[in-house]
Parts: structure tokens; C-alpha cells; sequence
């Protein structure tokens, strides 16, 4: 089994993957931290670099390997001290909440970590659409970390 660790593009995904970090060592698991590139992004991104020299090669899976980068440099800069062998980077392309559901469906994870973002007490019952779908249909426990 895994832990899976989603994280979203901003780096404020520190406390995200110290609770991720911290479940697959506890557990002796292998920890997949995935990131995910919404398809809009991938559209935007390649509509800019149409005219650019090379834009031909610029394709989902070179972007799925991007997003595995971003993972790969989160983990880096939020984790002070960890296990490389024990961390697996990796990345897609499309709608976050069903791409992240298709891994948990995947890999089968132990914990499926994800993060709210801080909100007002009355925001604090509803979460966002993606963290709220993950919640209701992951089919694994999923841990809720608040960044920061």
C-alpha cells in the first residue's frame, strides 16, 4: 500500500506533505506525492507557446511530467529532512478531483492526504468543490491538512 499526498501548484503544500511524510513513515509505506495540471492550464500553456520554436512538442504527457517536477520540487522544499527512496513524485493532466479519485483507485492507498484552505467560520462547513468530492468519494480514509 501507499499513502497519496495530493498537492496543488502553489508550494504552500508544506503541511500537506509533513502529514503525508509523517503517515508513510509511521506506517512503513511508500509515499506518492501527485500534482496535478488542470487541463484549462494545459490549453492556456499551449495556446501561449503555439508560435515558439519547439511547441510542437509541447503534448500532455511532457506536461504530466512537469507536474511530477512540481511534486518533486514541493517535496524538496517543504520537507527538511527525508527519505528520497521512499518518495514518488507524480503527475497529471486534467480535472484534479477525478484524476486524484483515478489514482486512489489505482494504487489503493492506506490515507488519501489532501488540504483545505483557511476559511471563514460559516466557510468552514462547506469546503471546496474539490477537497468536498475527494471527501465524499474517495474510497480510502482521506486525511484533511490545513496548509501552512
Amino acid at each position: 500500500m501507499t499513502i497519496l499526498t495530493a498537492i496543488g501548484e502553489e508550494l504552500s503544500s508544506n503541511k500537506i506533505l509533513e502529514v503525508g511524510y509523517d503517515l508513510a513513515t509511521t506506517y512503513d509505506e511508500q509515499l506518492v506525492v501527485l500534482h496535478v495540471i488542470p487541463k484549462e492550464e494545459f490549453n492556456s500553456h499551449k495556446s501561449a507557446v503555439k508560435d515558439s520554436p519547439g511547441a510542437e512538442n509541447f503534448t500532455i504527457s511532457r506536461e504530466a511530467e512537469s507536474a511530477a517536477e512540481i511534486a518533486r520540487q514541493a517535496v524538496h522544499e517543504s520537507l527538511d529532512e527525508y527519505d528520497f527512496d521512499r518518495i514518488e513524485p507524480r503527475g497529471s493532466v486534467g480535472d484534479p478531483t477525478e484524476k486524484i479519485l483515478s489514482e486512489v483507485d489505482r494504487s489503493d492507498p492506506q490515507f488519501l492526504v489532501i488540504g483545505g484552505k483557511q476559511r471563514s467560520p460559516v466557510g468552514k462547513a462547506i469546503f471546496g468543490s474539490t477537497a468536498q468530492s475527494l471527501l465524499l468519494n474517495a474510497s480510502c480514509p482521506v486525511v484533511l491538512a490545513s496548509k501552512g
